[in-house]
């Protein structure tokens, strides 16, 4: 099994301007907590951002 980085990402709503943190490879469709608009949906490996953009890349420890 290859161990494959992965990060959690800071993201912002396109609609709200609501920031949330996410897991870059989310499994699920991620919605807003504002405004309920989604925001990130799944792609079988990194997630695929639909409503947002990338503020900050977190690194893990």
């Amino acid at each position: 099994m290859r161990n494959i980085p992965s990060n959690f990402i800071k993201v912002k709503c396109q609609n709200c301007g609501n920031e949330s943190t996410i897991f870059q490879r989310a499994s699920t469709t991620i919605t807003c907590g504002v405004c309920e608009a989604i925001m990130v949906e799944p792609a079988g490996g990194k997630a695929r951002l639909v409503g947002c953009s990338i503020v900050e890349v977190l690194e893990s420890a």
